[in-house]
């Protein structure tokens, strides 16, 4: 099962390569690559080397900087820039790996384009994009020497109000494919660093350094992950303990944490037991953690009954039945900004409705109590007392006394 949901990962990968609404003029996509760390050098092997046709049109060009232009007054900004080791006037090398990460969610490609980092005087410097450039694997890299030099096609990356990524942030996007693939730009001073095929155990490995690097005005993390902890063979038992290490970590520095459930994928009905045991386990701890007039730190989106309620259509998912559609995406796009915006301390939401588990609980006891109260007891008394009083009281005492009185 792991192996089939890595193939359909790969192929929806492949298809939002570049995702809308760049994706009408960008390059055609290539085949999914899970790695995120190089080796020794960029060149994947020859064999490993990601199938591509003819890549970054001109016009590739002219859409993006439509696209750019279209959201001039949008701050932050980034921009994939001419091959070289500069930035065009009025724009800036990107000074992080976290910056880097936001950079390429704001130029329309997914998380699992990233490629690792270095520290290398001969690429350019900062963040940097390599598309069939010699001895470099295609996609986004980091490189930590502040000079660099300019090396054949490699293009910068650059920002624009984009640091400090803790002026431009107030609500954090992290997880896997379901938050990569995302289109979460419409929410207010966000970024995504989601990365398709993460697990839990991957999102807490970097968790640190991304609070750090985008706090410490960080309000809400928007996180979905367990769902490939539990493909790859991990107890929903341990899955949640991963994922609660994450919890704890942001609920530390004071942001909150919305989770988005588990959902049930028709490809993966063989797991469905288990992604519904792991997000019994995360409701539960959310209760937990809720205290009576704050806020609750940890949020849940509980998807996979809404998505049953709502009869669970093929519609809700793209062809591999595994992925989002843009229907699906559509209802957690509702769930998640009424969640984001709630101020009643609702920890569970449904459907679109608050669904605490203590909620239904204080209206059961007022009506009871008087219900059951004022019926019995009148009932019961009157009618004993007054059928055996007077019956034997009358009968013996007139009948005695008027014999002995002639």
């Amino acid at each position: 099962r792991l192996q089939e949901r890595r193939s359909l990962r790969a192929a929806a990968a492949a298809s939002l390569r570049l995702r809308p609404p760049a994706a009408a003029c960008g390059p055609p996509t290539n085949q999914f690559n899970a790695w995120h760390r190089k080796t020794h050098r960029k060149s994947a092997p020859a064999a490993e080397e990601p199938a591509r046709s003819s890549m970054l049109s001109a016009a590739f060009y002219v859409c993006a900087a439509a696209r750019l232009l279209s959201t001039a007054t949008a701050d932050p900004e980034a921009m994939i820039a001419a091959a070289g080791n500069v930035c065009p006037d009025g724009w800036s090398k990107i000074t992080s790996v976290a910056a880097c990460r936001a950079a390429m969610d704001l130029v329309g490609y997914n998380g699992e384009e990233y490629k690792g980092d270095e520290d290398e005087s001969s690429w350019p410097s900062g963040c940097y994009f390599c598309d069939d450039v010699g001895g470099c694997q295609d996609g986004f890299w980091f490189n930590e020497d502040t000079k660099g030099a300019a090396k054949g096609k490699a293009q910068p990356v650059c920002g624009k109000g984009l640091e400090p990524l803790s002026d431009t942030t107030s609500i954090l996007f992290m997880g896997d494919s379901d938050v990569d693939y995302w289109q979460t730009q419409g929410y207010d001073r966000s970024h995504n660093v989601a990365v398709g095929g993460y697990t839990c155990k991957d999102v807490f490995r970097e968790t640190d350094a991304m609070l750090d690097a985008f706090g410490p005005g960080l309000e809400w993390v928007v996180l979905v992950c367990g769902e490939n902890d539990i493909a790859y063979g991990t107890k929903p038992s341990k899955a949640f303990k991963r994922f609660k290490s994450i919890v704890d970590e942001v609920v530390a520095t004071g942001a909150r944490l919305l989770y988005m459930g588990t959902k049930p994928e028709p490809s993966t009905k063989s797991m469905w037991d288990e992604y519904r045991e792991y997000d019994e386990l995360i409701r539960e701890y959310a209760t937990s953690l809720a205290d009576a007039g704050a806020d609750p730190p940890l949020v849940m989106v509980d998807v996979y009954p809404a998505f049953e309620t709502l009869g669970n259509p093929n519609s809700f998912y793209r062809r591999d039945k595994l992925h989002l559609s843009s229907e699906g995406y559509a209802l957690w796009d509702q769930w998640a900004t009424l969640a984001l915006g709630d101020s009643s301390g609702c920890v569970r939401w449904l459907g679109g409705a608050c669904d605490d588990e203590p909620s239904p609980e204080p209206s059961p006891e007022p009506s009871p109590e008087p219900s059951p109260e004022p019926s019995p007891e009148p009932s019961p008394e009157p009618s004993p007392e007054p059928s055996p009083e007077p019956s034997p009281e009358p009968s013996p005492e007139p009948s005695p006394e008027p014999s002995p009185e002639p």
